[in-house]
């Protein structure tokens, strides 16, 4: 007696089965070059605002910084955690790291106080979602596996 199964492949099954007939189509569905390579945003000269809204979904922020604000204690480098932490301004003149929040929307990055620029690298989430089933290469289609018992 044999078992048959039918599944559609996701980004995250060829990702993980690293078919090498596959993976460029994979990399293609995420953008893994322009996720991989990083992005700076610099807000420019803003009007004081507490939150600013990043251009794409961040998977990764590696650094914020506060190069200007109305309130000079703010000025300074910020770790980035999520929505439940309680956000602080550096500490003895930039000695130590503030804290500062990303929303559930992975874009917006919300300050203690008000600040007039800011400057964040992050890396961008991936273009497709990893339970995303691509058209490309035919790595939507179904395969089917059989197992005999």
């Amino acid at each position: 007696m044999s078992n048959t199964k039918t599944s559609s492949l996701t980004l995250a099954a060829v990702l993980d089965n690293a078919n090498a007939a596959q993976l460029g189509y994979a990399f293609l569905d995420l953008n893994l070059g322009t996720m991989l390579s990083g992005t700076e945003y610099d807000t420019g000269t803003i009007t004081d605002i507490a939150t600013v809204v990043l251009p794409y979904e961040a998977a990764v922020v590696q650094s914020a910084r506060v190069v200007t604000s109305a309130t000079g204690g703010s000025v300074g480098s910020y770790l980035v955690s999520d929505s439940g932490a309680t956000v602080y301004v550096p500490t003895s003149a930039s000695n130590q790291l503030g804290v500062a929040t990303i929303g559930t929307d992975r874009k917006t990055i919300t300050f203690p106080n008000t600040i007039t620029r800011a400057v964040i690298r992050y890396l961008p989430i991936a273009a497709a979602p990893m339970e995303y089933h691509s058209a490309f290469g035919g790595l939507g289609t179904a395969v089917t596996t059989s197992t005999k018992a």
